[in-house]
């Protein structure tokens, strides 16, 4: 067991993560939301398929995402505003 276990968690939303990215300038190469999780977040999730998931039937809604950004040449990255 570890002696000291401290966790921090944010929240903050799609936009705000992705603004973020586009004024530290690179290029947006892309976005994927994905209906599992790692984890269980809830007690009703399910474990399939290499994650946790909604009950069958259940609404399809994001619960977690990817993003991948590289480097821009410089000078030619968009900035958001």
């Amino acid at each position: 067991m570890l002696e000291h276990q401290t966790s921090l968690e944010f929240r903050h939303s799609m936009g705000e993560i992705v603004t973020a990215v586009a004024n530290a300038g690179p290029r947006l190469e892309f976005l994927h939301e994905h209906d599992h999780t790692l984890f269980r977040r809830f007690d009703t999730f399910t474990e399939r398929d290499g994650g946790y998931r909604p009950p069958a039937g259940a609404p399809r809604v994001p619960l977690m995402f990817s993003l991948r950004a590289s480097a821009s040449p410089a000078g030619s990255g968009v900035r958001g505003g």
